[in-house]
């Protein structure tokens, strides 16, 4: 599985997941080690994503907790071949959003720690996020509000999964 990037309108999809195949319709690879903050949390298969946030922390969904520890992949574009850029470190410690509903997936956000730092460098980076009442920039260099709700702003998505 190589890491893609999905453009999508916030408000309506460009790029739409087949239930049958789980496969990305109009998405396309990115180019290799292009998003360094990208992770795959791994328990013998890439299960769910997330951010590097910091050296110790990835920020992903409270949906994908487990009831153990998982390995946190870092510096990957191919998970499935070995590049020589990749760091793999245990998680250490979930904390989930205090409201998160499983049952309506309200909330839906967590925080990882790593068992131990990641080392930062050309493969491995962070996200960088807007400070409190700033906004983030498009790809386009557009702006977004700060809830992230501007119907029709083209936004990026990235994501571990195979194109059709």
């Amino acid at each position: 599985m190589k890491l893609f990037l999905l453009l999508t309108l916030f408000g309506g999809a460009a790029a739409v997941a087949l239930k049958e195949d789980n496969k990305i319709i109009g998405g396309y690879e990115c180019p290799k080690n292009s998003v360094p903050h990208q992770v795959s949390l791994f328990t013998g298969y890439n299960f769910c994503g997330g951010t590097l946030l910091s050296d110790e922390w990835v920020l992903s969904a409270a949906h994908c907790q487990t009831k153990s520890d998982v390995e946190v992949q870092l510096g990957e574009h191919d998970i499935w071949e070995p590049e020589g850029t990749e760091q793999h470190i245990m998680s250490a410690k979930f904390i989930r959003h205090p409201d998160y509903n499983s049952r309506t997936q309200d909330s839906d956000i967590m925080l990882i720690k790593l068992s131990r730092p990641a080392t930062l460098n050309s493969y491995v980076s962070l996200q960088s996020v807007p400070a409190m009442g700033q906004c983030a920039k498009s790809l386009d260099g557009g702006v977004f509000v700060p809830a992230m709700r501007a119907r029709g702003t083209l936004i990026s998505c990235s994501a571990w999964t195979p194109l059709s």
